[in-house]
């Protein structure tokens, strides 16, 4: 009877371990807005699941693998955005400037954050030591990058082409980290161009220090203070995958990015000044496109409720958006 105690109890540890080394793989497609163009917001989505990043035996991070496909419009820049892994779901403390909804004056750089990120920075700030306002970074507990590199991929033939992360166009990014050798490899490209052998950044570093056993992994952003510079943020497509590679990104299936809202805005504007002195034609102007951008943000945010509740994302910012969100936190 002790015998058959013991086996049952090995093949729980073992099933236990087992689902532990498993478990985080999604793929999920449609479009994701992290945020709008309105300045001094912040946006955030995690995937609703913590997923176990550490071997239970010896405390060592597991091999794991991202790549995800964005946008960033219009040309303007805003501050960026990140891939993060983060031990909550909701970082309500970051600041909406600079420190792409992570952190905030006084806790960058505090060894207590337990947060690892890439970010794909579109604002150089000083005070960060950023190298560019055009360039991919990562960073631990810290938006002071620990290794950096201007935005752009390189060729079989070893040249090196730079990209603009502010272009519009969607771009595709591999975030891979491997467990073994303790690397962390990103690299950036454009989604008609076949995956770069060489990556943009390769950095060895033991992630074990700064991670706990189960993190969420998600995106964070930020449109900073000056209106005019702030950015829409966009995730087409996104695939993990814990101890191995994710599937690969169907661009078959990518959703078209929306026209930039404050293009409207200011064609109304115009329009308005224009026409100021024709009272009638002012008012059937204003009422045409007060109800086709009403119209087009209606569609809009049905399609980024469906992906949300279809693909179990946390929204943890809300500040978007006036409606509340089915299935989001």
């Amino acid at each position: 009877m002790s015998c058959l105690i013991m086996l049952v109890l090995l093949l729980f540890l073992l099933n236990l371990a087992s689902s532990d080394i498993n478990q985080g793989q999604f793929s999920c497609y449609g479009l994701l807005q992290l945020t709008n163009s309105t300045s001094l917001i912040k946006g955030h989505k995690f995937y609703e699941n913590p997923i176990q990043f550490k071997n239970s035996k010896n405390g060592s991070v597991f091999s794991f693998s991202t790549t995800f496909i964005f946008a960033i419009r219009p040309e303007y820049g805003g501050h960026g955005m990140a891939f993060v892994i983060s031990p909550n779901n909701e970082i309500p403390a970051a600041s909406a400037v600079q420190y792409l909804g992570l952190f905030n004056e006084t806790n960058n750089g505090d060894s207590s954050n337990h947060i690892v990120a890439v970010e794909l920075d579109t604002v150089q700030s000083f005070d960060l030591n950023d190298s560019d306002d055009n360039h991919v970074g990562i960073d631990i507990n810290s938006v002071n990058s620990v290794k950096s590199a201007s935005a752009g991929y390189y060729t079989d033939e070893g040249e090196f082409i730079n990209v603009s992360l502010v272009s519009g166009d969607p771009m595709q990014i591999w975030i891979e980290y491997n467990g073994v050798e303790k690397r962390l490899n990103v690299t950036l490209y454009p989604i008609n161009l076949p995956r770069p052998k060489t990556p943009l950044i390769s950095y060895k570093k033991d992630l074990s220090p700064y991670m706990y056993d189960s993190m969420y992994v998600g995106f964070s952003s930020s449109t900073g203070s000056v209106s005019a510079t702030s950015s829409s943020h966009y995730i087409l497509a996104w695939s993990f995958k814990m101890n191995g590679s994710p599937d690969e990104l169907d661009l078959s299936r990518l959703p078209k990015i929306p026209r930039h809202d404050n293009g409207g805005i200011k064609q109304l504007k115009k329009i308005l000044a224009i026409t100021l002195s024709f009272t009638g034609l002012t008012l059937v102007l204003v009422l045409i496109f007060g109800f086709v951008l009403i119209s087009r943000k209606k569609r809009f945010m049905e399609i980024l409720e469906d992906w949300e509740v279809q693909y179990g994302l946390i929204d943890s910012h809300i500040k978007i958006y006036s409606k509340q969100q089915r299935g989001l936190k």
